[in-house]
């Protein structure tokens, strides 16, 4: 540690010692005498041409981090700086990282007091993953904390440049990345001109691997959200629940993906969402490096199976609208590595999103209905008007509400019983939201469509259940 942190200063005092050779005055010497030999007058250089270049700091601390990334690093593996020569603000920000605080301090002439500032309110701009990503960045630019430090007066001068300088450079990826994704949002748009976001707070455009943008009028609530399933492939299929969540722009297949390994399975569930067909793509997959050949199948109860393709090339959109029918929802996503080879065997998947998709909240029968009623409960009633101060962001939409049953019964009863139970969920619903803005539609499905099979008591459970659907018209 002290070898390599002493390469790193020894960098910067060279820098210094450079820099301070350009600024002093000079002397000719006379090499036998070694006396000095005066420089001969020259003209008054207008002040200006005087003064002392300016430092860019941000660029010498990353060049410098560029060169010595991971050599400045305690006993965990930890550096001072990423891969990519930014500050790892977010070891630093950990108890262990506390001595590498110290040496950035020492190593930038700034105060410790300020290394806090930066470590704790600036965000590195290098990996933006997302459109809200980028607003949070440009949020922690005039984060008041520092305004207030700044304000203070206590400030140095290399602590106003690196601030002054991270704020130039963040602010320039930032605008760079939302034009791109505005680009993204409009192409969407051009092949769904009646689709909207549902909800303007929750829509996001993200990056993948290969810098592609994917726009998701969900947002974060487009993404798989549980691992039904995993057999891992060969060598070394491993870590199925690092596929879901949002995508991370520049994950680390050793780190933040699912690894399927050569002919791995691993099946997903969508919980809050749906997926469905809109114009265009209906699902992206968000894989690490090469697209590996893939097969990809959907299905609503992970039961039954749609096989859609093969996912392969150069991209890894899907788009299911030549093997299902006008409206309908699909809730599990299978995919299946092929016998291929590369340099990482078997898919790396950081993430898999619906592109356009419902928004889908699920009510437990239990808690709505006595056994085999559909009288609403009073416990049933609050559940529906929690339900609806979730939705109070929408504005306007098609709204479907579907009755689900278990196998326990005659299926004609089932159907019948499904369908008024969707219909008193929906005489409550409408009672919160009340725009005109919104179509109904109650839709009665039995035991047609369990989520899992009716074989156990718990599974029953879950197939004993409302769905409210929400899409645009």
């Amino acid at each position: 540690m002290k070898k390599r942190t002493g390469l790193l200063l020894i960098c910067l005092l060279v820098f210094s010692s450079c820099k301070n050779e350009i600024n002093a005055p000079k002397e000719s010497v006379d090499t036998e005498t070694e006396t000095p030999i005066p420089e001969p007058k020259r003209t008054e250089e207008p002040e200006q041409q005087q003064k002392e270049p300016e430092m860019d700091l941000v660029g010498i601390m990353g060049t410098v981090g560029n060169l010595l990334t991971g050599t400045t690093k305690d006993s965990t593996g930890q550096g001072l700086f990423t891969e990519h020569g930014e500050l790892n603000v977010d070891f630093l920000k950990t108890d262990a990282g506390k001595p590498l605080r110290k040496t950035f301090a020492q190593m930038a002439g700034v105060k410790l007091e300020e290394v806090d500032h930066i470590v704790f309110t600036i965000k590195p701009s290098h990996n933006i993953v997302s459109v809200k990503h980028a607003q949070e960045i440009e949020n922690t630019l005039h984060n008041p904390d520092i305004e207030t430090y700044i304000s203070s007066g206590r400030a140095s001068e290399k602590f106003l440049n690196y601030i002054d300088e991270n704020r130039a450079k963040a602010k320039e990826r930032t605008a760079d990345f939302k034009a791109r994704a505005q680009q993204a949002k409009e192409e969407f748009y051009q092949k769904n001109p009646s689709w909207f976001a549902l909800d303007e707070t929750t829509e996001d455009t993200f990056i993948d691997s290969r810098k592609k943008m994917v726009y998701l009028p969900l947002g974060d609530l487009s993404f798989a959200d549980s691992v039904v399933s995993f057999q891992p492939g060969r060598p070394s299929g491993r870590t199925p629940e690092k596929g879901l969540g949002s995508a991370q722009g520049n994950a680390d297949v050793r780190t933040d993906c699912a690894v399927l390994g050569i002919e791995g399975q691993l099946t997903l569930f969508f919980e809050d969402n749906a997926i469905i067909d809109v114009n265009g793509p209906d699902i992206y997959v968000f894989e690490i490096g090469e697209i590996e050949p893939t097969n990809l199948e959907i299905s609503k109860d992970g039961e039954n199976w749609i096989t859609v393709g093969k996912i392969e090339g150069g991209t890894a959109f899907v788009d299911i609208a030549d093997y299902v029918k006008s409206g309908e929802i699909f809730n599990y996503v299978r995919f299946t590595d092929l016998d291929t080879y590369s340099g990482q065997p078997g898919a790396d998947i950081d993430a898999v999103a619906t592109i356009g998709g419902a928004m889908r909240m699920n009510l437990d029968s239990a808690v709505l209905f006595e056994t085999g009623s559909h009288i609403l409960k009073e416990e049933g009633i609050l559940a529906i008007k929690e339900l609806a101060l979730q939705m109070k962001n929408l504005s306007k939409g098609s709204i479907r509400i579907e009755g689900h049953t278990d196998d326990v019964g005659g299926s004609q009863s089932n159907q019948e019983l499904s369908k008024k139970r969707a219909a008193s969920v929906a005489a409550e619903l409408k009672k919160a939201i009340t725009s005109p803005k919104f179509r109904w539609e109650e839709k009665g499905y039995g035991e047609s469509q369990p989520l899992v099979l009716n074989d156990s008591d718990e599974n029953r459970a879950k197939n004993r259940r409302v769905e409210i659907l929400v899409t645009p018209y």
